[in-house]
């Protein structure tokens, strides 16, 4: 590693690659959309979106670590995945499981939000993205459904964890000393870099919890998992009710209730602990 230089300039120079990807990403379908190809077909969005999380997510900290961990990946990555680190996984999928509730609930009051004409134009591209979304998800066959659980699930499980936790949280935590101030932090970029003001609140305290399941868990695995199952629970969703298996609407909120929220938060805040922390004090 390459000691003499600041892990703030690391991020830096992270940050700057991962902006020049983006606009490589986007460099092909505005090529194909010039040639008149359609670009909202359902296969050119999954090929967008494959090259996007790629180029944007991955092949900056790869980067940035061949730049200044040469040799030291593995450590910098904390790709263990022993078979301990598989228990932690499952724990973190159960952990983020639980707090579903907190997470509908929060979905449900930034939904609420009232910001003006300004407002009206996030919620305008808001609905795009998401018909974009839903697009990619709307498939019936078994082969769409493969293709979505890599595409739409596993795929941003694994670049967005590397970018986000393995890149800006390591650095962050590097940086600051603290790793609160860096998972948090991470949590607020996380949720900005999506891009959807009225699904921020949610989207920024999953952030916070994949951040804790990094710290904790020693390892990329709880998190990539977590975030995965998180992702395919949606796409399932979406297809089981586009074959008519279920008549709801995937988007449309739990509205459980504060006790439940409680109670699945508490669990959820009692397991992590069990796990996460008395675990590990016992490993150390």
């Amino acid at each position: 590693m390459k000691k003499s230089t600041h892990p703030l300039l690391q991020l830096l120079v992270m940050l700057a690659m991962a902006l020049g990807m983006l606009l490589i990403a986007s460099t092909p379908s505005a090529v194909l959309a010039i040639a008149g190809v359609d670009i909202t077909s359902r296969s050119a969005l999954m090929w967008i979106e494959t090259i996007t999380q790629i180029l944007t997510f991955l092949v900056p900290v790869a980067l940035m670590t061949l730049i200044y961990y040469r040799g030291q990946q593995r450590e910098y990555y904390r790709l263990d995945f022993s078979g301990r680190k598989w228990y932690y996984g499952l724990a973190g999928v159960a952990v983020m499981l639980l707090f579903t509730p907190l997470y509908d609930w929060l979905t449900t009051w930034n939904d609420s939000w009232e910001l003006g004409r300004v407002g009206e134009m996030m919620r305008q591209l808001q609905d795009q993205t998401e018909g974009i979304m839903k697009s990619m998800l709307g498939t019936t066959s078994v082969g769409g459904l493969m293709a979505n659980l890599v595409v739409v699930a596993l795929l941003p499980a694994v670049c967005e964890e590397v970018f986000f936790r393995a890149g800006i949280q390591n650095l962050l935590q590097r940086w600051l000393k603290s790793p609160h101030a860096a998972i948090w932090i991470t949590a607020l970029i996380f949720s900005l870099a999506h891009g959807e003001v009225f699904a921020f609140m949610p989207r920024f305290a999953m952030g916070a919890v994949l951040g804790y399941l990094y710290v904790f868990g020693g390892s990329l695995l709880p998190n990539m998992l977590a975030h995965f199952v998180n992702n395919a629970i949606v796409v399932v969703l979406y297809w089981l009710v586009a074959r008519g298996v279920l008549d709801i609407d995937p988007d449309a909120p739990l509205n459980l209730g504060w006790t439940v929220v409680a109670v699945c938060s508490l669990a959820a805040l009692t397991l992590f602990y069990a796990v996460f922390m008395t675990a590990r004090k016992k490993e150390e």
